[in-house]
């Protein structure tokens, strides 16, 4: 089956395409659309392709040169002093010895941070030997007294059947 197309399908592909196209003709105008002052619409719809083809000309663009740089060239701006009130001076950069200092009261605040962190896991860990050793001795004693209420119980009971058989 093929493909119906229509006359104002602009995704229409022509079957013959030409080999040359000429901006002048696409975007002169006719005679009959250029001197119509009826203003209907039977002057624009009679060639409608005509707008379709047409394109923006181009605009001369000033060329933006080479972007080689050469090997002489400095690899960074030199430092540059601002005044205190302009923006570029609150810029975040910092010097090396800036970054230094900053590194080490970090490490030194991590460290103090790591310190703190194992003297309480100590004292955790003495805590948990001593809640461990209670709890033993508490099992002991428990122990003690389940088999002191055993016996008590088995005398009880060893008086109560010696009484009734008499």
């Amino acid at each position: 089956m093929a493909p119906t197309s229509h006359p104002d399908d602009p995704f229409q592909i022509p079957s013959t395409v030409p080999s040359i196209v000429h901006t002048d003709a696409i975007n002169t105008p006719t005679p009959s659309s250029s001197q119509s002052t009826s203003g209907t619409s039977t002057d624009t719809d009679e060639n409608p392709d005509k707008s379709k083809l047409s394109r923006p000309q181009l605009t001369s663009r000033k060329s933006s040169g080479t972007n080689i740089i050469p090997r002489e060239a400095p690899t960074e701006a030199p430092p540059q002093d601002f005044p205190p009130d302009d923006a570029r001076a609150m810029s975040p950069r910092r010097s090396t010895e800036e970054t230094d200092k900053m590194l080490t009261s970090a490490r030194q605040s991590i460290e103090r941070r790591a310190q703190d962190m194992q003297s309480g896991l100590e004292a955790i860990a003495t805590q948990i030997e001593t809640v461990s050793k209670n709890c033993e001795s508490l099992d002991r004693q428990n122990q003690a007294l389940q088999d002191a209420i055993g016996d008590m119980t088995r005398s009880l009971s060893r008086e109560s059947l010696t009484s009734k058989k008499k």
